[in-house]
């Protein structure tokens, strides 16, 4: 492809999973965005950097710059939003407490301070985004778990998007989220596309019919494995899969969930139970690969630091009658301790969302053959599911839970977005209290990834969470999209979605007059788009 925007051109696009991390960087900026390359960042509002020591970093500013409504972008505005950050920063990662303060060195250049050596520095700096006083004074940043500030539409910001209607955040979100192209954003040549809709919470089989079956419903959703068949043989869709750096997030409810899920034999047994190999190739297609932890083998460093470890599944098979036996016995030993009845079936609850279902069924099989009784409970979106998950840490959830599970699919490259579940202190973790993880996660915010320390301490974490059973771990799984036939995206092996690099042929719906050619509707080759792990 290439050239311009197209006028008229417009996409529609289902974003189940994290689409305020999705589509974040469409509407907004900071000093470095997401790049697909090894260190997983590149230069946005920044154009150069230097390291002065570990506590101190000079930013050399983009000119010519303007917000969205027209405003200038210079020093002054940055550090007006460095002093609305101070006051409520984002809270997943320790830069709430690790940032110091910043000072304008000229009208294009700033220093940062801070309080500690911090590996993660440059990863943060990616989602702490800039916005219009306008913008500050109304909503300023919100102090949650969840990073984005997508609090409302308006001119507020510096992306080639305009977010023109709804709201999307990690804890709320309208249906649907209008974007438009930003005549003011800086490079004339992006984006490519004048109009996007965002729908956030089809059904996922509605929303597959709608991408598969129709024209002008919809033109780019992740799908079910299963549906890959279909997309193939579709007259309006074509398939594009991936290695990625996505994730199943299954966490085991320690802290408000049944007293059982304490016992590390018990959260073992569940793991072993559960057949790695059927769920990759029956439940997922083959697409992606078994893993012993619950951190994609594809991020920097991470195949290297669990190379001495194997799913549980994969060193004894659950289903051999041997082995079934053995896990129903400390399943019952544990309901007799508990004072439960241990010729009844262990009861416990499973939150997931729609989408998940495939996966989660296939779970509740391999339970029930060790004397575990599963209850599904179905939520319609993922904000349903973070805010139960959110809450948990201060035994505030209102579904009384055991297991739930989300897409914890990256957005930096760096395996803190996986692993960041991991640090018991966090509202993101249902682990409970446990000094020793949490000594591991401050020691890994301090190490950059080219350090010597990085893959050893990195090791450490694995290893510890694969003997604690802190999770359920599940294959890590490869990206399978369907798109319109005339849509033209090179997807990212993460959650982050380049909405202004997408194109549509003269052939796409919304630019087309007269009816979709004949010809076009034949079978397309599937699409692959490689990653290197490392």
């Amino acid at each position: 492809m290439g050239g311009g925007r197209k006028p008229g051109s417009h996409i529609k696009v289902f974003l189940p999973y994290l689409p305020y991390l999705a589509i974040s960087h469409s509407v907004n900026a900071g000093l470095v965005k997401p790049a697909n390359n090894e260190r997983g960042w590149e230069y946005d509002m920044a154009v150069a950097h230097t390291r002065i020591d570990d506590y101190t970093y000079d930013f050399e500013l983009r000119r010519g710059v303007k917000f969205q409504d027209g405003s200038p972008f210079n020093a002054d505005a940055v550090l007006l939003n460095l002093s609305y950050f101070k006051k409520k920063p984002y809270t997943f990662t320790a830069i709430n407490r690790v940032y110091d303060k910043a000072e304008k060195l000229s009208k294009y250049k700033i220093r940062i301070h801070l309080k500690e050596k911090y590996g993660l520095f440059l990863y943060d700096a990616m989602w702490i985004h800039f916005y219009t006083k306008t913008y500050l004074e109304k909503y300023g940043w919100n102090g949650k778990p969840t990073a984005p500030n997508l609090a409302a539409p308006g001119p507020y910001a510096l992306g080639p998007y305009i977010l023109q209607s709804g709201y999307v955040e990690g804890d709320r979100n309208s249906s649907v989220v209008e974007l438009v192209a930003n005549s003011n954003y800086w490079n004339p040549a992006l984006p490519k596309i004048e109009r996007i809709s965002l729908y956030l919470d089809l059904k996922t089989d509605i929303a597959a019919s709608e991408v598969l079956e129709q024209e002008g419903k919809l033109d780019v959703m992740p799908i079910p494995f299963s549906y890959e068949l279909p997309t193939v043989l579709s007259s309006y869709a074509k398939l594009m899969r991936s290695p990625s750096t996505n994730n199943y997030s299954v966490h085991i409810n320690m802290i408000s969930g049944n007293a059982l899920l304490k016992e590390r034999e018990v959260r073992e047994a569940i793991n072993k139970a559960i057949d790695q190999e059927s769920l990759l190739m029956l439940s997922m297609n083959g697409e992606g690969e078994n893993s012993p932890t619950m951190v994609s083998p594809n991020f920097f460093g991470v195949r290297q630091a669990s190379a001495h470890l194997k799913p549980h599944s994969l060193i004894e098979s659950p289903l051999s009658p041997v082995t079934r036996q053995k896990l129903i016995g400390t399943i019952k030993k544990y309901q007799m301790k508990y004072g439960m009845n241990p010729e009844k079936k262990l009861k416990l609850k499973f939150l997931v969302q729609d989408s998940f279902l495939f996966l989660v069924k296939d779970i509740k099989y391999f339970l029930e053959l060790i004397h575990i009784d599963l209850e599904l409970e179905i939520v319609k979106e993922e904000r349903n599911i973070f805010d139960q998950l959110l809450k948990t840490r201060d035994g505030l959830n209102t579904i009384q839970y055991d297991f739930l599970i989300w897409g914890n699919y990256d957005w930096i490259r760096h395996p803190w977005s996986a692993l960041f579940v991991y640090r018991p202190s966090s509202v993101w973790s249902t682990i409970g209290d446990d000094d020793v993880l949490e000594d591991y996660v401050s020691l890994l915010f301090q190490t950059a990834i080219e350090e010597t320390e990085y893959i050893p301490l990195l090791k450490s974490i694995i290893e510890y969470v694969y003997e604690q059973s802190y999770m359920l771990f599940l294959p890590s799984p490869n990206k399978v999209l369907a798109l319109n036939k005339e849509v033209y995206y090179r997807p990212r092996p993460s959650a982050f979605i380049p909405l202004w690099e997408i194109e549509v042929s003269d052939n796409h719906w919304s630019v087309r007059r007269g009816e979709y050619p004949e010809a076009l509707k034949a079978p397309v080759a599937i699409t692959h788009s490689n990653v290197k792990a490392k």
